[in-house]
């Protein structure tokens, strides 16, 4: 597990939820397996099937950003409804520099995926992920 903190959970003191559930893709044995529309199935680091409901992450993103909205930079030009309809597709939060990039997602466990390099999360999660029709949110 990297460094990088939870970025959902930044301003908690419980220390439970502190760390996501970490899976470096590639080095752990994690891999993703497959990404849909609804989910992303994936082997996790224990060597066990598990997937992320992409519909619950939503919901999750949505009431998130609802209780941090003054945190962010509104563009100028953009509407509440452009905004809303964005926040509607984003699942979660990708970030990182060298040497470890990664996802972080908005279900119950806070999965995290962490790559060896931008490509390999490009290839393996974000680039499927868009495809699949949904986003994360650049903290970089």
């Amino acid at each position: 597990m990297s460094p990088i903190p939870n970025w959902f959970e930044r301003e908690s003191h419980d220390a439970s939820r502190m760390s996501p559930e970490g899976n470096r893709v590639g080095a752990s044995g994690a891999r993703i397996v497959r990404v849909s529309q609804q989910r992303i199935e994936y082997i996790n680091k224990a060597g066990q099937e598990q997937f992320i409901d992409l519909e619950e992450c939503a919901r999750n993103w949505v009431r998130w950003y609802e209780d941090h909205r003054q945190e962010f930079i509104r563009m100028p030009g953009g509407s509440e409804a452009d905004i809303d309809a964005e926040n509607a597709r984003c699942v979660g939060l990708r970030g990182g520099t060298y040497p470890v990039w990664w996802a972080e997602f908005m279900n119950e466990e806070k999965t995290r995926f962490e790559f060896g390099s931008w490509e390999a999360l490009w290839r393996e999660l974000q680039g499927p992920l868009m495809v699949a029709g949904w986003r994360t949110f650049d903290t970089e």
